[in-house]
Order: C-alpha cells, then sequence, then structure tokens
C-alpha cells in the first residue's frame, strides 16, 4: 500500500474516523489495528514474525532493564538487545556488504530471501528499538510495560514508511496519549499531506526521468550533462524523502501526533556541518546521541585525545576525539545508506572528510578572508556559501544515485572531461524523456518551494500558519490550485499510484 494511494488515504480516512469515535482511553487501540492492518499488508508472513521477535526482545530488554538494578547485569542485559537488534539490521539490511566477505569462501547470502524476510522500513524500524533500550538503559524515562502500547508506539504505521526515527522520550507519549478532534489538526494535517503530494508527484517523479535518462548510460555522457543529473537527482531526492516526510507528518497531525522534523529549509545552509543538521535531523539526531558522544566520551579516545594535546597544542588536540567520533559516524551513515562502496563514499566519508577538513582549516580560512577583506555579512558571501554547500552535497550525491562503485569512478571522470555549456541551448534535454512544459513545470515548482522556505526563514513560522492568518478567499485559493496542480500535473503511475520513494528502501 503506497503511501500516494488512493487506498492509503482512505485508510487513514476510515483509521481517522475509527479512532476519534471510540472513547479516549482506547483511542491508541485504533492505532495499534492500524499498525497490524498496515504491516501485513507491506510485509511477507516471514517478515511479520521478525518484526514481531525484534520488538518483543526490545520490549522485554526494557522489562528486564526496570526490574535489575545490578549495574553489570543491567549492562549485559542492554548489550545483548542492542546486539541482537543491530545484528537482525545488518544482515538483513547489508547482505551486499556481508557478500563481500563471504562470497571469496562461496558463501553468498541470496538477496531475494532477505527481501523477503526484511520488514517494511527495518532501518527506521530497528533503529527506534534500539533507541529504547538505550534510554530504557539509562533510565531516561519509565518503561513501557504494556506490550500492545509498546508495539502501537514502535511501529506507528506512517513512520514505517521513510521514518522519522523516533526516540522513545520525544514520541512515545504523543502516539499513546490521547488527542481530542481539532479542526486545526485535520485542516493542517490535510494540507501538509497535499503538499507532499506535491512534491513527490509533480516535481520529483518529473525530475526522474531526467536522472534515470542519464545515469542509466553514464558512459555515454560527459560534462555538465553528468553536472545536471546530479543537481537533479538531489534536488529529486529532497523532494521525494522530504515529500514522504510530509505526508507522514500529516498523517500523524490528523491524530493529534507531532513527530520530529526530518528537514529544516536544508538548501539554505552556508557549510556541511550545518547541511546535515537540517537534513535527515532524526538520524543525525540519534547517531549523535547513541555513536557519536559514546564515543568521543569513550576512555580509550579520551586517552589518544590528551597524548595528542601534548603533541599537536591545545586547540588542535581538544579536536581530535571528535574526529574519531566522526570518522566512525560518517562510516555507520554510508554503511546504514547502503552496503557498497558509492554508498559508504558517497553519503559518508565524502562527507566526513569535507567536514572534518573544514574545521581543522577554520583558523586559515578566517585570515584568509581577513587578509582579503571580504565582508562575510553580505548577501553576496552568503550565496557563495549556499551554492557551495550545494556543489559539495551533489558530489556525493552522485555517487550515491551511480549504483555502483565501478559507476561511480565512470562518473567522476566524465564530469570532468568535458565543458559543454551549448547544451542547455541547443535542445539536448528535450530528448530525454522531458517536454517544455514538463521543464516549466519543474521551475515553477521550485521556484514555490523556495518561496515557502524563505517564509519559514524570515517569518519564522510555518508555511500553513502564515497562510491561515491570510484572508479566507485568499487560503481557499491557494489550497484549491495547489489540488488541481497535483491531480492535472501529477504523475501517475499504474494504478494510480507513484513510483516507490527512494527512503522506502532503507
Amino acid at each position: 500500500m503506497e503511501i500516494t494511494s488512493f487506498a492509503f488515504l482512505l485508510f487513514l480516512g476510515i483509521i481517522a474516523i475509527i479512532y476519534y469515535i471510540l472513547p479516549q482511553k482506547v483511542r491508541w487501540v485504533a492505532l495499534l489495528s492500524a499498525n497490524i492492518i498496515f504491516i501485513f499488508l507491506n510485509n511477507s508472513i516471514w517478515a511479520d514474525i521478525i518484526m514481531t521477535v525484534m520488538m518483543s526482545i526490545a520490549f522485554l530488554s526494557g522489562i528486564f532493564l526496570d526490574r535489575f538494578s545490578q549495574i553489570n547485569a543491567r549492562k549485559k542485559i542492554m548489550i545483548i538487545g542492542v546486539v541482537i537488534e543491530a545484528g537482525c539490521l545488518f544482515v538483513l539490511k547489508e547482505g551486499i556488504f556481508l557478500n563481500h566477505f563471504t562470497s571469496p569462501f562461496g558463501l553468498e547470502i541470496p538477496m531475494d530471501i532477505l527481501r523477503t524476510f526484511a520488514p517494511l522500513g527495518v532501518s527506521y524500524f530497528s533503529l527506534t528499538l534500539i533507541s529504547y533500550i538505550l534510554e530504557a538503559y539509562w533510565k531516561t524515562q519509565p518503561v513501557q510495560k504494556n506490550f500492545f502500547k509498546f508495539v502501537t508506539y514502535s511501529s506507528f504505521f506512517p513512520t514505517l514508511v521513510s521514518g522519522p526515527i523516533m526516540k522513545y522520550t520525544e514520541c512515545q507519549e504523543t502516539i499513546i496519549s490521547s488527542h481530542n478532534l481539532r479542526y486545526q489538526n485535520i485542516s493542517f494535517g490535510a494540507q501538509r499531506i497535499l503538499w507532499g503530494f506535491f512534491k513527490k508527484l509533480v516535481v520529483s517523479e518529473r525530475l526522474a526521468v531526467l536522472v534515470n535518462y542519464i545515469y542509466e548510460d553514464p558512459i555515454t555522457y560527459h560534462g555538465l550533462y553528468l553536472w545536471m543529473a546530479a543537481a537533479a537527482f538531489t534536488l529529486q531526492l529532497y523532494c521525494d524523502f522530504s515529500g514522504c516526510i510530509d505526508i507522514i507528518m500529516g498523517a500523524s497531525q490528523l491524530f493529534g501526533i507531532t513527530l520530529p522534523e526530518n528537514f529544516d529549509v536544508p538548501f539554505s545552509a552556508k557549510t556541511t556541518a550545518e547541511f546535515w543538521r537540517r537534513w535527515h535531523i532524526t538520524l543525525g539526531a540519534w547517531l549523535k546521541s547513541y555513536i557519536f558522544y559514546p564515543i568521543i566520551k569513550a576512555d580509550l579516545v579520551q586517552k589518544i585525545g590528551i597524548s595528542a594535546k601534548k603533541c599537536f597544542g591545545k586547540k588542535t588536540g581538544k579536536k581530535i576525539p571528535s574526529w574519531i567520533g566522526l570518522c566512525f559516524t560518517w562510516a555507520l551513515i554510508g554503511l546504514w545508506h547502503g552496503g557498497s562502496f558509492n554508498y559508504i563514499w558517497g553519503v559518508g566519508i565524502w562527507f566526513g572528510i569535507i567536514i572534518i577538513m573544514s574545521e581543522a582549516f577554520e583558523p586559515v580560512l578566517k585570515k584568509i578572508t581577513l587578509l582579503l577583506s571580504i565582508n562575510t555579512e553580505c548577501f553576496s558571501w552568503n550565496l557563495f556559501q549556499n551554492i557551495r554547500t550545494f556543489i559539495i552535497f551533489i558530489i556525493g550525491l552522485a555517487a550515491f544515485r551511480a549504483g555502483s562503485w565501478t559507476n561511480t569512478k565512470i562518473v567522476y571522470v566524465n564530469a570532468l572531461s568535458e565543458f559543454n555549456p551549448w547544451i542547455f541551448w541547443d535542445g539536448s534535454f528535450l530528448k530525454m524523456g522531458l517536454t517544455q512544459l514538463d521543464y516549466n513545470i519543474i521551475t515553477i515548482s521550485l521556484l514555490t518551494i523556495i518561496i515557502s522556505g524563505i517564509i519559514k526563514i524570515q517569518k519564522n513560522i510555518d508555511v500553513r500558519e502564515w497562510i491561515a492568518k491570510q484572508n479566507l478567499f485568499f487560503r481557499w485559493i491557494i489550497w484549491i490550485f495547489l489540488f488541481v496542480i497535483v491531480l492535472v500535473y501529477g504523475k501517475y503511475g499504474e494504478g494510480y499510484s507513484a513510483a516507490d520513494f527512494i527512503y522506502k528502501g532503507f
């Protein structure tokens, strides 16, 4: 059941009606039922069993952690629970990576079998369970002692598609608690779902045609073709992923549930580090809490930091533990996205190197800007920083989209082999599956998304709230117009369902 399908919208509407009809104390049961139905429709029976086992292990880990007070016993319980959950994720998700090590011995894990056993959104779901076990171990919040309420929280059906990754301390209460029927929740929820449909069906699906055309045969294309494809894929991925999140957040708001945001106008970022604080926010927050901070606080890393201060001075030595943590964290981010090296490099190691290098050379760069009398507060400098950050990002995503490390090398070499600006006016891009009307729609749609981002930054307000403050006629014109645009210009697949979301594969 795709979340851009009519079937999902009908399912969502029925569950919302049942939710508000039920007495407040048992409204969470409607969500539990929705979770079970949604999982059953999207998983194989084997994936259902594995998902149930994973939830049971996390739940029992929390129960035992709550009962035992001895430090060693609690630590063993935590380690066992986390290792099992992480092990399930690694085996089910990283079969390609494992095959690199097992294939020389004649042992390969059949990918078809892994796909059968892997639950929907296993990457998001397993991180949510690991978060619960660690929070129970740290005693940040009382554990959930009702298994069915735990299932309601941990498998909340909209989040299984593409996140956001939920921390127990942030999301358990809002999902389990009963919420009253409010007009604002229904209207804002529906509006955000519509905005997500617009991003996905009108923009992302069109950009996908161009991106697929070039990346299906990267050997043939050179120079600005590949730079254009990388930029188009970046925008496609943003509209696809953030559009999916908009639908998920809107669906949740229909029930009065507020989930953590996953995007915060990322293309307004001036540095790579800031970009990743605005892009896939919940993954970054999860890794910072459960990977980065534990690594830099580890005794061995602290000892390395002390030694580094003696060798390189206090300023540089102080950063060494942080850089060690960044190396591990970014390698894991790449591995989380996929087992092939193009993922590990493109959305992992590449960004780790950029962030570490920018921190290491920050004093030198500051001196250069002072020496050249560069005004770092003016619009042109901010624009330069935005463009520089965007270019760094698309270089990494070029590897992400290439599909393999072999194709990644071809894309990188060919992108630098020719300078061919004439392709922008000789009609080359009109031969790649899109018409002039398609390009006009993409341009106007992207400008609309940019304007919504500017409103959010300058007004420090959600665009829906800004629109809600306008006159009734203006409000209705905007939302009716957007609905018509999605209806008329949305690119639908077979059965009026869009292609899979890119991040659904994770």
